[in-house]
């Protein structure tokens, strides 16, 4: 695919992400089947909840990630500059859009050159982990330079490429690329699927591979293959199939949580995106045992208005997350655990243990 095709499909994918219609027929995050045990005495001042930490060597201060949503198509330079403002204003981590296109024609810099207006702040370049056999180690390594980078990720979508016209779907040897890259990179690799989750044994896999984070991204946000679906007629006939396909999001991160737990795995920085639609069930994700809750098309359409709005949108956001943690009863990051939490019905196949 020519950089000026990916282009083009990337400016299809922006455009369809704001619309209707690309999400899942009825699998939902099962975030809704928990609850925060609310408390009426929170007994201590909203003003004394501090959820900062400190991450990728930068002090951020919240655990809420603008996540991986768009990139090489000459739309996306102002949504990521609109997200990476909203990320230095409220001192949170920003995603990129994947750089594929980047790599083949660095003329298109532009669209992911955010690090004049997030300056203190996290960055994640991203790459398809199956274009690895297309740019390698080097290539990662000329990725992070180009977005003045903290993070690679590396993102899964197997399903996407097989309903896309012309997707690549060899994924031939990827686990042991993605080993390499996380071996070969002075940044840490983070490995994220793209909304139908991770499960139990790929998450074994990609730890077994030394990545360094792994973000579930589970079923019940965007649909990618019912996205796909919409730019061809016979790619959404194939696409209709996977309608409810994946790992629902608070089962994905059930799963990977304790996957960390049996393995010792506790300096893996686990994220929880896919479908989080408020700072309530950001808390949510928080007390399954994620570090970072991360938010992506529904910060979208405030990116696309320009930065003011999404400075507005990232706000409420973490304003949502810090009053749900304060009348849980959790003044610190390290609060948000289990015993946070009751089941208004039972997760299916997991628990929620906690790490």
């Amino acid at each position: 695919m020519s950089a000026g095709e990916h282009a083009s499909r990337k400016h299809d994918h922006l455009a369809l992400a704001l619309g209707d219609g690309v999400g899942f027929a009825q699998t939902t995050t099962g975030l809704e089947r928990l609850r925060l045990r609310a408390r009426a005495l929170p007994e201590r001042a909203l003003a004394d909840v501090d959820l900062s930490q400190r991450l990728w060597d930068r002090e951020i201060a919240a655990p809420l990630l603008l996540s991986c949503m768009t990139g090489g198509t000459g739309r996306a330079g102002p949504v990521n500059r609109a997200l990476a403002t909203a990320a230095q204003h409220h001192r949170v981590p920003v995603g990129l859009g994947s750089g594929r296109v980047l790599l083949a024609d660095p003329r298109r810099r532009e669209g992911f050159d955010v690090r004049d207006v997030a300056p203190d702040v996290p960055i994640l370049a991203n790459l398809g982990a199956v274009q690895l056999a297309e740019v390698g180690v080097e290539g990662c390594a000329r990725l992070v330079e180009a977005c003045a980078a903290d993070v690679l990720v590396l993102h899964l979508n197997a399903v996407q490429e097989a309903v896309q016209v012309g997707g690549d779907t060899d994924f031939t040897g990827v686990a042991e690329r993605i080993a390499e890259a996380a071996a070969g990179l002075a940044v840490p690799v983070v490995v994220k699927e793209v909304g139908f989750g991770l499960g139990p044994d790929d998450v074994d896999l990609l730890l077994d591979a030394g990545v360094a984070g792994l973000d579930v991204a589970g079923a019940g946000g965007t649909n990618w293959a019912r996205l796909e679906g919409r730019r061809d007629p016979r790619a959404g006939a194939v696409a209709a199939a996977f309608a409810d396909w994946g790992w629902p999001t608070a089962e994905a991160l059930a799963h990977a949580s304790a996957a960390l737990d049996r393995r010792g795995e506790g300096d893996v920085v686990l994220i929880a995106s896919g479908g989080i639609a408020d700072g309530v069930e950001a808390v949510k994700a928080l007390c399954l045992g994620a570090r970072l809750a991360g938010v992506a098309r529904g910060l979208l359409a405030a990116a696309a208005e320009g930065p003011a709005a999404a400075v507005e949108a990232v706000g409420i956001l973490l304003e949502q997350l810090r009053i749900a943690a304060w009348a849980a009863g959790a003044t610190r990051l390290a609060d948000l655990d289990g015993s946070r939490l009751e089941a208004v019905t039972p997760l299916p196949r997991a628990g929620f243990g906690m790490r």
